[in-house]
């Protein structure tokens, strides 16, 4: 995690988390969340991931991921195809992944 002085706060906001809304774009998808009012917000950037990746059985390159903070609230996380590989063949709901952490600018 490229902030690990957040991950405490940020996993008690994911156990307390909803989804609201998953879309798969075909390039990745979408997963919005809600967090119970009763968990403490955080004080981060607005944007964090950029060195989180996913080995994903059917993608040759796999997924990279960004986390949206909205508020000090978890609000939606995006996770990307590196190269142009389609994600609409995926059951997002059921994937098994692999997580790893890789600078960006050594991929493809």
């Amino acid at each position: 995690m490229e902030t690990p002085e957040l991950a405490p706060a940020l996993e008690r906001q994911f156990e307390t988390s909803v989804v609201t809304e998953r879309e798969n774009s075909g390039g990745g998808f979408f997963t919005t969340m809600r967090v119970a009012i009763d968990v403490p917000t955080v004080v981060s950037p607005s944007v964090l991931g950029y060195a989180t990746q996913a080995r994903i059985s059917g993608l040759e390159h796999g997924l990279g991921f960004v986390l949206f903070i909205k508020g000090g609230r978890l609000h939606m996380l995006e996770g990307f195809a590196w190269g142009s590989e389609s994600t609409h063949h995926l059951d997002l709901s059921a994937l098994e992944f692999e997580i790893y952490n890789e600078l960006v600018q050594s991929r493809i």
